[in-house]
């Protein structure tokens, strides 16, 4: 049967237009255009991780430089002669622990400050020990006693009572000790750290490639 516009014109069939008049003969849904997806968010910039500041701020560090001077006077104890040969190898092997802790390898600044801090443990460590050794052996008697029979001093009893009995002696030469320990015992800790963190330094970057 045929079928006729509102115009009066005949269709044929399946006719979607008006031949005529251009009138549309049935409704089509609209094809909705799709939406291109959204970008991917941009990749984040690989960052790499960077190791804290060394100092006494740096509670690894820290931790790190106490327990490396705890052993170091533990050896400094047994064989005090020995002790460049312990502070060295406090600085070296306090560089060694703190990058195996963090995986960084360290410049050769920041492993000079690690031995700086660990060199100062050592330091505080050896005087609290030796000033409660030399008390307690002036209380006693013994370290007068020691020091007149060291032949080192080539000095008399005489003599050796007079700096006794005057502190400005006893004061002088206690700060003249302790700045010589003191230089000794950071000093050495920073080069040990130094030299670690140049030579592990490598080691870890080449291990990296």
């Amino acid at each position: 049967m045929a079928e006729f516009c509102t115009c009066g014109a005949e269709l044929p069939p399946d006719a979607r237009f008006c031949h005529k008049c251009a009138k549309p003969q049935r409704d089509e849904p609209l094809l909705a255009e799709a939406e291109p997806p959204p970008p991917p968010p941009p990749a984040a910039p690989l960052v790499q991780p960077v190791a804290g500041s060394i100092d006494f701020r740096n509670g690894l560090a820290v931790r790190v430089g106490f327990m490396t001077a705890l052993l170091a006077s533990f050896f400094n104890v047994l064989l005090f002669i020995a002790c460049p040969l312990w502070l060295g190898a406090a600085g070296f092997f306090c560089v060694h622990v703190y990058q195996r802790r963090t995986g960084e390898a360290l410049t050769v600044r920041d492993g000079a400050r690690l031995g700086w801090i660990t060199g100062l443990f050592s330091f505080v460590v050896i005087v609290l020990l030796f000033t409660f050794i030399v008390v307690g052996q002036v209380q006693s008697g013994e370290y007068l006693k020691q020091v007149k029979d060291n032949s080192f001093f080539h000095m008399t009893p005489e003599q050796v009572q007079e700096i006794f009995s005057n502190p400005v002696y006893l004061v002088t030469g206690a700060l003249i000790w302790l700045a010589i320990l003191f230089v000794v015992f950071t000093m050495l800790p920073v080069a040990g750290g130094a030299l670690g963190a140049k030579m592990l330094g490598k080691d870890r970057s080449a291990a990296i490639r």
